[in-house]
């Protein structure tokens, strides 16, 4: 079950959105404080009685959910549950909130609202008639509310990499291969070659090693079959194997093939993508992780982008290194 907060410190479609600008309750948007919590935190409004019943229950297939190509198990988003009447102070900068009002009477809806209590917050309100109904609509929705989260994280974090970007990188990647993403501080260049190139973060937390990899290489377009995942695999073990190397003699990175990348179709910043989450290992070597990859068609140029983000980091969980990844690499732009 989601995470109980004792106290205050401690097909139906969406109907209707509204989102604050101005003055929200005689308060300017401006004067109002930072939105508090970390990236992938939820706070879910609930009564006792709904978060024990049926309506819990789904609460917790939607924040639950095994997010797929991770090494261990680990959930979509981190949820905490608050009751309302003791939802005020503090609780209410919270960044993501998911606010249930349940009763007799009530209409059926989903509301989105931002900038509500605090700057950059999303909220979506669920009202509902009884505990059965309530239920239905979050299954019903339950995609649709964790991408709501998250494209709402991404958004925040590519806000973020906006401020202070690598501007001779990204003219370089202009220059070389005509097209373009916001590549934040801390990451530098690792190799490049005519096809492509890949970047890296690298950090030490503790006696602990935390590595980011980015890599964007492009291929001759030829067929639809350059979306299958066994192009994918071919074309990614390929590129990183000349390209990036272990510590150990022979040693490279490969995806690991007893594992089957999970896909889906998207919209990559307004262009036709599959996404696919897999895992990777270092051939001869003890390394592995998780990795985010997108394919897409450049349709002017005749050519196929692969972006692939990859994350080492064996001793902390891996769900926000590589979300921060996904925010990267949706910010590509064909130039």
């Amino acid at each position: 079950m989601v995470k109980r907060i004792t106290s205050i410190f401690g097909c139906i479609f969406i109907l209707s959105f509204w989102a604050c600008d101005g003055k929200i309750g005689g308060t300017s948007k401006n004067s109002l404080p930072l939105s508090s919590g970390k990236y992938g935190e939820v706070l879910i409004v609930v009564d006792t009685l709904y978060e024990n019943g049926k309506t819990g229950k789904v609460i917790d297939q939607i924040f639950f959910t095994a997010l797929d190509g991770m090494p261990q198990q680990e959930s979509q988003f981190r949820a905490s549950t608050v009751p309302p009447k003791s939802f005020k102070s503090i609780l209410k900068r919270s960044r993501n909130i998911l606010k249930l009002s349940i009763g007799k009477g009530k209409k059926t809806a989903i509301n989105i609202e931002e900038n509500i209590w605090a700057k950059d917050q999303l909220m979506l309100k669920v009202t509902a008639a009884s505990d059965d109904d309530a239920a239905r609509i979050l299954k019903k929705n339950a995609a649709t509310i964790r991408n709501y989260f998250n494209e709402k994280e991404i958004a925040r974090l590519q806000k973020q990499y906006s401020g202070k970007p690598q501007k001779e990188i990204m003219q370089n990647m202009k220059d070389s291969f005509a097209l373009t993403i916001t590549v934040p501080p801390g990451f530098v260049e690792m190799a490049k070659t005519e096809s492509g190139f890949w970047l890296k973060k690298e950090k030490t937390i503790g006696q602990h090693q935390v590595l980011q990899g980015l890599s964007i290489y492009l291929y001759p377009y030829d067929s639809d079959s350059v979306f299958t995942n066994d192009n994918m695999v071919d074309s990614r073990d390929l590129f990183t194997s000349e390209n990036i190397q272990g510590s150990r003699d022979s040693s490279f990175m490969q995806v690991y093939r007893e594992y089957t990348p999970a896909t889906q179709e998207i919209n990559l910043n307004g262009l036709y993508a599959m996404e696919y989450r897999g895992l990777w290992n270092m051939k001869n070597d003890f390394m592995g992780g998780p990795f985010l990859h997108y394919t897409l068609v450049d349709e002017k140029n005749n050519r196929v982008i692969h972006l692939d983000g990859f994350v080492f980091a064996p001793k902390f969980n891996k769900r926000e290194y590589l979300r921060e990844l996904e925010a990267i690499m949706k910010t590509i732009e064909l130039k």
